[in-house]
């Protein structure tokens, strides 16, 4: 065994180690998955040199099976499980988004034209604050992803030296989702995972505000022309 081949060997023991921990006292499955690696572990460590080589990949075979299907784990939280809400939204939010698109308020193909928005101001408007809502949401999802790594530390750590698979490269596909959002958005400066990302937040949170006083300010505005005086103060 190579030394590069005996350090992974003993990374995936520490994988099945925590795995077993986490197995042991959840149910009676747990409990009995949680003694079979055990014991596996227990004779990869301690076999004769005779039957060593045999017990390791007996061991580490069943302990990537294990990691191959710990979606299906019982336990409470499976390794990586906080992930899957998180790339289901970003999955979404980073599909080309087309005017009108977020909310599908219109038909496709009977989405209002761009003479439609310039002669009623109150869909231009709208159009800006579904922009607006669209970037909102992003970046807080986006931070959901953030959070999501480091309460995964833990497995993302322990499973570094496997290929990879989809959740445990989660900050590389945050990244690259974070950018095509970017993309999509027109803001092409984008880094929502930096560390000034809640004033970044903040930032994109007064856009929307503004957008929102702005379809007020309309509204206000048609509210003057079309009702009695002193309707308007409805809004205040």
């Amino acid at each position: 065994m190579t030394p590069e081949d005996a350090a992974s060997f003993e990374r995936t023991l520490e994988l099945g180690k925590e795995i077993s921990a986490d197995l042991a006292d959840h149910d009676v499955l747990g409990r009995w998955m949680a003694h079979h690696i055990s014991d596996l572990i227990t004779r990869a460590e301690t076999a004769p040199e005779a039957d060593v080589d045999d017990m390791r990949r007996e061991t580490v075979a069943a302990i990537l099976a294990l990691w191959k299907h710990r979606s299906a784990l019982p336990m409470d939280n499976p390794p990586l499980d906080a992930f899957e809400p998180v790339f289901s939204a970003l999955k979404r939010l980073s599909e080309p988004q087309d005017p009108w698109g977020f909310y599908q308020m219109f038909p496709p193909g009977h989405e209002p034209s761009q003479d439609d928005t310039a002669a009623v101001p109150l869909l231009r408007n709208a159009l800006a604050v579904e922009d607006a809502v669209r970037r909102v949401v992003r970046e807080i999802v986006v931070f959901a992803a953030r959070e999501a790594a480091d309460k995964e530390a833990k497995w993302l750590q322990l499973s570094g030296h496997l290929e990879d698979d989809d959740q445990r490269s989660a900050r590389d596909a945050v990244l690259e989702l974070a950018s095509t959002l970017a993309r999509y958005t027109g803001d092409a400066d984008a880094e929502p995972v930096a560390e000034d990302g809640y004033s970044k937040l903040i930032t994109i949170l007064l856009r929307a505000e503004t957008q929102l006083a702005e379809v007020r300010r309309v509204l206000e505005m048609h509210l003057s022309k079309t009702s009695p005086e002193g309707e308007s103060d409805a809004l205040e």
